[in-house]
């Protein structure tokens, strides 16, 4: 398995590729993993060729020496996944990297689609972040204090998702967006059990919700999930929890739009959603996540704690339960079996 895991500076990509490495020691020893950090590689093999390179400037090198450079490690980095895959049956190779540089004002390539052809890739992956961190974690670097807009962040963070999008398309693999606050287990299962686990969007309310200990019982509901092997993309993960007044209002209205499509996007990128309202609150995006993911082939299963329920509810539900309890149930002795025997037929 060969898996492109990209990200901007500040993304916590690398922080999130270390945890799956963790992860994978403490719970499946056996699993075999190795990772190979372009950026680190490009510095790496600068000095090896005895370039009079500054690691704060390295994106200052002019296109050609950027490219030449570049096209080395890429050289290196096919090499060394072919030594590893013919010493391991089993292994997941991990390339982390960028897919884009957004530096001094200007867009950069991080891949050559030629070298992209070459590698192969199975499964590509983005880790995104919430901007406030992303930007208060570059403003913390010596390297990019003082460089920094929230908003071109913003943009900068989905010109690399759309751009690893584009890879993955163009190979005809499968992309995915994985939030830095989602548990090292969703990056696992995407990796180690892509083909047979099932992926969950869980919509629920977040804005009107009046009891904050509701929130409890939404990870409780994530963990149950989890532990019958689902991946979990919970939105949740990427709130802005943190409001600076500060914030210019561009940032905000493009946080605002851009929540709407990346809840899509994570939708789309499941087999189900799974609706929960904890509490009978208004809720816009439970209601329209819903409805997208009904309307575009995915499975739809709502809990709603009350009898009297709208017909719209349950329209835009494939089943309907008023219990947590009744929810997992039937997903235990019914859903994932059936989905296994189809499966089976289909081998």
């Amino acid at each position: 398995m060969r898996v492109i895991v990209s990200g901007i500076s500040g993304s916590g990509r690398s922080d999130a590729v270390a945890d799956l490495e963790n992860y994978i020691q403490k719970n499946y020893p056996k699993k075999k993993i190795v990772v190979m950090n372009t950026n680190r590689m490009m510095w790496k093999t600068a000095q090896e060729l005895r370039m009079d390179v500054k690691r704060e400037k390295m994106l200052d090198l002019s296109p050609p020496t950027f490219q030449a450079l570049r096209s080395t490690v890429f050289e290196r980095i096919i090499r060394e996944v072919e030594e590893h895959e013919e010493k391991h049956d089993e292994l997941a190779i991990i390339i982390n990297t960028h897919a884009t540089f957004r530096w001094r004002e200007h867009l950069l390539a991080g891949w050559d689609f030629f070298y992209l052809t070459k590698l192969k890739p199975d499964l590509f992956i983005t880790i995104i972040n919430i901007i406030n961190d992303i930007y208060e974690t570059l403003e913390a670097n010596s390297l990019w204090k003082g460089m920094n807009n929230r908003l071109q962040l913003g943009i900068w963070q989905e010109e690399e998702a759309f751009t690893t999008k584009l890879m993955a398309e163009t190979l005809k693999k499968p992309f995915y967006i994985v939030a830095r606050r989602q548990p090292p287990e969703t990056l696992y299962r995407l990796i180690f059990e892509h083909e047979v686990s099932e992926k969950v969007y869980l919509s629920y309310p977040m804005t009107h919700l009046k009891d904050d200990s509701k929130k409890n019982e939404i990870d409780q509901l994530a963990a149950k999930l989890r532990k019958l092997g689902f991946v979990v993309f919970d939105p949740g993960t990427m709130e802005l929890e943190k409001i600076h007044v500060d914030i210019p209002e561009d940032i905000r209205v493009f946080d605002f739009y851009q929540t709407v499509y990346r809840d899509f996007q994570l939708i789309d990128q499941g087999t189900m959603v799974i609706v929960y309202y904890p509490e009978i609150v208004h809720s816009s995006g439970v209601v329209n996540e819903q409805a997208y993911g009904f309307r575009n082939n995915k499975y739809v299963f709502a809990v709603f704690p009350a009898e009297n329920f709208s017909p719209f509810t349950s329209f835009f539900a494939d089943k309907t339960f008023m219990s947590v309890e009744a929810l997992i149930q039937f997903l235990q002795e019914e859903l994932l079996p059936s989905r296994q025997l189809i499966k089976d037929q289909e081998k």
